[in-house]
């Protein structure tokens, strides 16, 4: 792993939250896309899409989440240190400039169009980028006056790849590293701009192999961004993803409005 040390305390757990760390988060999410995503991947699944650990497939490092919120434990992917890995790192970017953590609430979306310019995200897209796998996410559209929530997923259910950016932070020179991560945002396009006007940057095969490249240049990591986004779908789903505490598979359920 590129950390400076081998592991962050506190970094595998059987859960995803940190103690008292989303208390805010009690709307549908923060104003930011995304905001809200499930991952219930099995580990053969993140295996076989991203080729980790060889034909063994590596167990997963965090248990399945149907309502992953900012400032919670989620599954990154990277290839910093040779062979491709599964870690884990908490959602909401800290860069490693920062005087405190406190900016990790708000840091949990990269815009695409100034992630190279922006010093909060520059050295990370430059250096530490990764794949944030998602079984799909959440986004809330408003019609007719009224907010719901959908579920967006590829059509054929398989795993989408956000592409993410990694940081390590810590406050003094004796602490262990907390490494945080953001996914990167782009506008989005066709029906789905229904939705919302901004998409995360869902990469494909050929695209997350580029993404994760380290010599890949700045030019190929905007023309992975740019190319065609996965095919995606989406259903209406209950009000209850609103709320960070629930979590539980009837979340993605489509429901049926009277």
């Amino acid at each position: 792993m590129w950390r400076p040390s081998h592991r962050t305390a506190g970094v595998v757990t059987p859960g995803r939250s940190q103690s008292g760390a989303v208390g805010y988060l009690t709307g549908p999410h923060n104003g930011g896309m995304c905001g809200r995503y499930a991952d219930f991947l099995t580990a053969q699944e993140l295996t076989d899409t991203f080729a980790l650990g060889g034909t063994a497939p590596q167990p997963r490092l965090l248990a399945p989440s149907y309502n992953v919120a900012p400032t919670h434990l989620v599954h990154v992917i990277h290839s910093h240190n040779g062979p491709r890995q599964l870690d884990v790192a908490r959602w909401g970017l800290v860069p490693s400039w920062a005087r405190d953590a406190s900016s990790a609430a708000r840091l949990i979306n990269a815009r695409v169009e100034t992630v190279d310019a922006k010093p909060s995200f520059s050295t990370a897209f430059a250096k530490r980028r990764c794949v944030v796998p998602a079984s799909g996410y959440f986004e809330w559209s408003t019609h007719a006056g009224t907010k719901a929530p959908y579920f967006i997923h590829r059509a054929d259910a398989t795993p989408l790849a956000f592409a993410g950016l990694l940081s390590a932070w810590r406050a003094r020179e004796d602490d262990e590293w907390l490494i945080t991560c953001a996914i990167v945002t782009t506008a989005a396009h066709g029906p789905l701009a229904d939705l919302h006007e901004r998409a995360p940057v869902m990469l494909s095969d050929e695209a997350w192999h580029t993404w994760l490249d380290p010599d890949s240049s700045a030019d190929d990591l905007f023309a992975a961004a740019a190319s065609d986004a996965a095919d995606v779908t989406w259903h209406r789903v209950s009000d209850a993803v609103g709320q960070v505490r629930n979590n539980q598979p009837s979340l993605i359920e489509p429901v049926t409005l009277l």
